[in-house]
C-alpha cells in the first residue's frame, strides 16, 4: 500500500484532464531525474499463519466543508478521500471510496481491486496513516484541481500465507481532479502521484 509505487502516470480521466489543461505534460517519463523510491520489502514469516482478529479502525469523519460547491468543499472532499486509504486497507470497507470515485478513476479503481485482492484472499494490511503538509486548490470549469503533499506512515501488509511485505511509506504530491454530481456529492475523477516539487 505505497502511493510511491503509483507516481509518474495519470490515473483515469486522461482526456477530460488533458482537455481541461489540468495536468498538462503530466507522463510517466515527464521527469528523468527522478529519486529512486525506497521499494517494499518482503519477508515469509516462518510461523504458520493463524487467524487473527483485525485491530479496530476507526473511519475518518466526512468534513461539514464537504456540503460546499466551492473550492473548499473541493479541498475537504480530497483531504477525506485521502483519509480514507489507509482505513480502506485495513478494513477492507470500500463502500465510502467507491462511492466517490468516478467509474473511469483508474486511481481509485485500483485501489479498490488491491483491497478486495487483500482481503478477499483473507490477507490483511495496517499503517499507511496520511498526514497532510501542503494543500492548494483552483476552479477550472466544472472540474477543480486539489493538489496535496502529504506524509504516509510505514505500512505492512500480511498475505494468507504469511508473506510479511514492508512498505517504508514517505512524502508524495496527489493530484486530484474532482466534480460535483447530480446529487450534491464530491466525485473523484482523476488522481495523479507525483514526487514533492513536481511542476505539472
Amino acid at each position: 500500500m505505497a502511493l510511491g509505487v503509483e507516481r509518474g502516470a495519470l490515473a483515469g480521466g486522461v482526456g477530460l484532464l488533458a482537455g481541461a489543461a489540468l495536468l498538462a505534460g503530466c507522463t510517466a517519463d515527464a521527469d528523468p531525474q527522478r529519486t529512486p523510491e525506497p521499494q517494499p520489502t518482503t519477508t515469509v514469516s516462518s510461523a504458520s499463519p493463524t487467524a487473527t482478529e483485525r485491530p479496530e479502525v476507526e473511519k475518518p469523519t466526512r468534513p461539514e466543508a464537504m456540503r460546499r460547491d466551492d473550492v473548499a468543499g473541493a479541498e475537504a472532499a480530497a483531504q477525506y478521500f485521502l483519509q480514507l486509504y489507509p482505513y480502506v486497507y485495513a478494513t477492507g470497507d470500500l463502500a465510502e471510496w467507491k462511492q466517490m470515485s468516478h467509474p473511469e478513476c483508474g486511481f481509485c479503481n485500483g485501489i479498490a481491486q488491491k483491497v478486495a485482492d487483500i482481503h478477499g484472499e483473507g490477507g490483511s494490511a495496517s499503517g499507511g496513516e496520511m498526514t497532510i503538509r501542503e494543500i492548494s486548490s483552483k476552479e477550472q470549469g466544472a472540474l477543480f484541481r486539489v493538489d496535496i503533499v502529504a506524509d504516509e506512515g510505514p505500512s505492512i501488509q500480511t498475505s494468507s500465507n504469511g508473506v510479511v511485505t514492508n512498505s517504508p511509506g514517505g512524502p508524495s504530491l496527489l493530484i486530484f481532479a474532482l466534480a460535483m454530481n447530480d446529487g450534491g456529492g464530491w466525485v473523484v475523477r482523476a488522481v495523479q502521484v507525483e514526487e514533492p516539487g513536481f511542476n505539472g
